[in-house]
């Protein structure tokens, strides 16, 4: 069996253009996750970026949670308002806008509608005295 020269020269140049076109395709497939990979360290970094700014948030909504949860404690040990009901007993009995005011810790409009509205008729009349001038 003889093998010419150029079978053994067409043979060399199939592997070495198969050799060619398999190195071609990897460097293709290389560059292609080369760029899938940095897309993806890109997209991390956002992420972080994001996670952070999202603890930053996290973190002033807590301390305005703990700003709020104090700032109701200390409205709790002051103690509660008297309130409206209080105002209208003592209405009744013949107090003054300012003594409403100042006891029942509720505003002057507030003090003037209970002694309408509740007021013995000594107070009612003075208050309507009281608006006029």
């Amino acid at each position: 069996m003889i093998i010419s020269f150029n079978l053994i020269m067409i043979t060399a140049a199939a592997v070495l253009a198969g050799s060619l076109l398999l190195s071609l395709t990897a460097i293709g497939i290389g560059w292609r996750a080369r760029r899938r990979a940095a897309s993806a360290v890109a997209a991390a970094g956002i992420a972080g970026l994001r996670a952070a700014e999202a603890e930053a948030a996290l973190a002033a909504l807590a301390g305005r949670l703990q700003e709020l949860q104090a700032e109701r404690e200390r409205a709790g040990a002051v103690g509660t308002r008297p309130g409206l009901r209080q105002a209208v007993a003592l209405s009744r009995h013949g107090a003054s806008t300012d003594e409403l005011v100042t006891t029942c810790r509720i505003g002057q409009s507030e003090a003037r509608l209970i002694q309408m509205l509740y007021g013995s008729p000594k107070t009612g009349v003075a208050v309507a005295a009281t608006e006029v001038h």
